[in-house]
């Protein structure tokens, strides 16, 4: 989990319906070239009805108010509201229009990434300081979109992008530190337009109501209004550790939105050579459908490239380069790794917005002649691939719900799990904290004396006793000098009955030829206090009672020793 973000949320309300309205009314220019135009659609004041797959998915205000309603037949529209004027959507040309207002945003402030068609996001904090405020901010970004597309669009502001979202949607600005109690009273339903991305459920975690299709988002909502979960605030009030065992790790990432809160993002990695793949076109790319026979070949070659170095995308920044020198470039967001169909979309869409802006009335352009594929984000693949046998989100659930029983049944403390805090011993270095609970924060560090990697595979909290003796018998010590008394000849096994001493062979009473040490390191934590800890560390080889070679770390303590780890 991370800090959240302060985000700024741009939305167009009802963009399919809005690019359908502008798709039509140019057709319908179009047709009627040398005659009188028809009347231009309203969305204020006529009803219009928007398909997709024969089912309503927008309607205008009129249409609503005759009855028309998301969600129902074209039979069913059509019958409450026969003079509706009925659109189809199309998914290509809405994604290809919009670069309209991502490119009139980007005349108020640079850094905006595409979320999906319709809604951008971008950091607050730098453009705000640079207009005088978050609301000037806002105000030069809805004069800025209306001037460039005549489109009406609406500006949130909030901690972390969800809260952005729902804010844009009232055009509201929340107070930092208040993200939180905004979300609280928006009912769960809002969670449909959560900023996950198209990849979703990408773990491939089942849907909690069919195991056999994969995890869908408004499915996962449906479910949680039937559990009685009305709004994101009865969301957010249940255990972190409850949701993630009852739904897995993709619900789990709506209960933390729901609680004003943001996911950490991938662990960054930036590999030594740079990971890009550009081609030439030849001709240039002057047309749409051209488009889709660049897109695929240059996303195959950004996969390999990927695949090659155990990497994944998350953030993919589009960039292109016209006959006449101008370069242009867009971020496309994504949940999860971007697939070789996922590249090949946006690449697709992304050309189409360049080329539709040209077209109607933007910058000339110019042909494109080249394109390129940067990675904006990199993440090792082993963050986002499946498991081997079945799906990483359905062998993580199974095993979280045996926790969780084993939890219930014999206590919190009955499942451990390690967290490491730093230190200079090992028994330090990590702790053991109850599964599911909040791990403590790390110390920085750094640690002088640390021991380097790799480390024993076996590490004792309490290192079992044990006599470090030279050749003629007489112990051996570590001096004020950090030296050793004499050289170690052997070493006897004090402690009684440790298993882990029992399974390598060192069993109480036995004595071990020391075959070879290295020199000894000395720790001595906070000399100036009372409570001060002084400690010397001395790694050995001994010979077993089966002549086999054990490495072994010892720790000495006033003088008396100890087994601090066993390496396998």
């Amino acid at each position: 989990m991370g800090a959240p973000t302060r985000t700024v949320a741009v939305r167009v309300p009802q963009w399919p319906l809005m690019a359908a309205l502008d798709r039509h009314q140019r057709r319908t220019e179009a047709a009627a070239r040398g005659e009188e135009p028809a009347a231009p659609v309203d969305p204020l004041q006529d009803p219009v009805l928007l398909l997709e797959n024969h089912r309503v998915v927008e309607v205008t205000a009129a249409a609503l108010q005759a009855g028309a309603r998301p969600g129902q037949t074209r039979r069913a529209a059509r019958a409450a509201c026969p003079e509706a004027l009925v659109l189809e959507a199309d998914r290509e040309s809405e994604s290809g229009l919009f670069e309209l207002v991502a490119a009139a945003v980007d005349t108020v402030a640079a850094g905006v990434d595409v979320l999906r068609p319709g809604t951008l996001l971008m950091a607050a904090r730098g453009p705000a300081r640079h207009h005088g405020g978050e609301e000037q901010l806002a105000e030069r970004i809805l004069d800025a979109v209306a001037d460039h597309t005549g489109w009406e669009a609406a500006v949130g502001v909030a901690d972390g992008p969800f809260a952005a979202l729902l804010a844009a949607g009232a055009g509201r600005i929340v107070r930092p530190g208040r993200s939180a109690d905004y979300l609280a009273p928006h009912p769960v339903a809002a969670l449909r337009h959560a900023p996950v991305g198209p990849g979703w459920g990408h773990r491939g975690q089942p849907s909690a109501t069919r195991p056999e299709k994969k995890l869908d988002l408004a499915e996962t909502v449906d479910l949680l209004q039937r559990l009685g979960i009305a709004t994101l605030g009865d969301l957010a009030a249940l255990p972190s550790a409850s949701v993630a065992d009852r739904f897995g790790p993709d619900v789990a990432e709506l209960h933390l939105l729901a609680r004003g809160e943001e996911p950490a993002p991938p662990a960054a990695h930036h590999p030594t050579q740079p990971v890009l793949a550009e081609t030439v076109l030849d001709p240039p790319l002057v047309r749409t459908d051209q488009a889709a026979f660049v897109a695929r070949p240059l996303a195959e070659q950004l996969h390999e490239q990927l695949v090659s170095r155990g990497l994944v995308c998350t953030r993919l920044r589009i960039v292109a380069r016209t006959e006449g020198g101008e370069e242009m470039e867009r971020t496309w967001r994504h949940d999860g790794a971007l697939s070789v169909a996922d590249v090949v979309d946006r690449i697709r869409w992304q050309c189409d917005g360049w080329i539709t802006r040209a077209r109607l009335g933007g910058p000339a352009t110019g042909a494109i002649v080249r394109i390129g594929l940067h990675p904006a984000q990199l993440a090792p693949a082993g963050e986002s691939a499946p498991a081997l046998w079945g799906g990483a989100g359905e062998s993580a659930q199974r095993a979280a719900r045996a926790l969780a029983r084993a939890q219930g049944l014999a206590g919190e403390d009955a499942v451990l799990v390690p967290a490491p805090v730093g230190g200079r011993l090992l028994a330090r270095e990590l702790t053991a904290v109850p599964w599911r609970s909040e791990r403590p924060d790390p110390q920085p560090g750094p640690w002088p004396g640390a021991l380097p990697r790799p480390v024993p595979a076996t590490v004792f909290r309490h290192p079992p006793p044990v006599a470090l003796l030279d050749a003629d018998g007489a112990p051996v010590v570590v001096t004020a000098r950090g030296l050793l008394s004499a050289a170690p000849a052997q070493l006897r096994v004090v402690a009684p009955g440790v298993p882990a001493l029992d399974r390598m062979g060192l069993r109480s009473g036995t004595a071990l030829t020391v075959l070879a040490h290295g020199a000894p390191t000395v720790l001595d934590e906070r000399w100036w206090a009372a409570d001060g800890d002084r400690a010397a560390r001395l790694p050995l080889v001994v010979r077993g009672a089966q002549d086999e070679e054990t490495a072994l770390l010892t720790l000495s303590r006033t003088g008396e020793w100890g087994v601090e780890g066993i390496y396998d």
